[in-house]
């Protein structure tokens, strides 16, 4: 076999984006009666989605800054599980025609930082006292977990 068939072509960028406006975002207390990972987007959000989809289309079509991008570019697109995530994805991708997208997948280890079931307001509040005076990198949560955690999650293979 030739040398060649060995080498993988790497993505010219990787390109990271947060979902956009949460109903979480906009009430804290949806955290008390929702699982964090069925919060869904706010109309808000998706239009924010959307908005964030030309954008990346746009930078994809500039190029590397030195020449307009190959006319055969495609996408492949890593997302978190949850709902919020995912509507997200939902809005980017109507930038893009489907023979653009040559992949989706649903990467568990992407989710956000966990803080517990269901949180109470005021327990909260205490919690996030206290994880300020012991540092926010390795400060576990109850029933959740730390930022060092998620570093341990996201950095695995």
């Amino acid at each position: 076999m030739a040398e060649e068939e060995f080498v993988r072509k790497l993505p010219l960028r990787i390109i990271l984006v947060r979902h956009g406006e949460s109903e979480g975002n906009r009430d804290d207390s949806m955290y008390t009666r929702t699982p964090d990972h069925q919060i869904a987007l706010t109309p808000e959000g998706m239009k924010q989605a959307e908005e964030c989809g030309r954008k990346i289309r746009r930078i994809i079509e500039q190029g590397n800054g030195e020449s307009v991008a190959a006319p055969d570019w495609r996408v492949y697109f890593y997302v978190s599980p949850y709902k919020r995530t995912l509507c997200t994805l939902k809005g980017i991708g109507r930038a893009f025609e489907r023979e653009r997208i040559i992949g989706v997948r649903e990467e568990v280890r992407l989710r956000e930082q966990d803080f517990g079931n269901f949180q109470e307001e005021e327990r909260m509040k205490i919690i996030k006292q206290t994880r300020a005076r012991f540092g926010r990198f390795f400060y576990r949560f109850p029933e959740g977990e730390s930022a060092a955690d998620v570093f341990d999650r996201v950095s695995s293979r």
